[in-house]
């Protein structure tokens, strides 16, 4: 399994005990994470001998990271916490530094982001528009030779739909 990607050891700050406390009740990371530094099954006092070696040591520090990442959040660690998950407060901790995000900007409720204003959202017709539109097409079906509809009767509907006029669409 690929390693998760992680911050720079710079950037992680002090572990609190409480996310220490997530770690060593969380038995698949624990494991996984002895496998991936002793090559063993987690012996005792594992976990507080990692505790000891963390800040000092980058290789314990970005295989407790990476471990993390990949077995708890299966290697997607989301960028902020999801609406509506009740997690430990030590692996929210852990998400925020994964994310490059701290605890409080982690578990902020999420900007409201006006998506209609940024993916251009045009309102649906009113029905009257509608009402139109399908008339529009039924008149170009009304001018088909078989299968096949002229190339002026669609420009005529374009014309009509971008000017809102009865003109030729020869206009363009």
């Amino acid at each position: 399994m690929p390693p998760a990607p992680v911050p720079e050891a710079m950037d992680v700050p002090a572990v609190p005990g409480y996310a220490w406390d997530w770690l060593q009740r969380s038995r698949p990371v624990v494991d996984q994470l002895a496998e991936v530094l002793t090559g063993q099954p987690p012996r005792s006092g594992f976990v507080d001998a990692v505790r000891r070696s963390f800040p000092d040591d980058p290789l314990v520090r970005d295989a407790v990271l990476s471990v993390i990442a990949t077995v708890a959040f299966r290697g997607r660690v989301p960028s902020s916490r999801p609406r509506g998950v009740s997690w430990d407060r030590g692996l929210v901790w852990w998400a925020a530094v994964l994310a490059g995000r701290s605890p409080q900007d982690y578990t902020a409720p999420p900007v409201e982001v006006d998506q209609p204003a940024l993916f251009g959202y045009v309102p649906p017709p009113a029905p009257s528009e509608r009402r139109a539109l399908v008339a529009a097409l039924r008149d170009l079906l009304a001018q088909r030779t078989g299968d096949q509809i002229p190339a002026s009767a669609i420009r005529q509907l374009i014309a009509q739909l971008e000017h809102g006029s009865q003109d030729d669409g020869r206009g363009r």
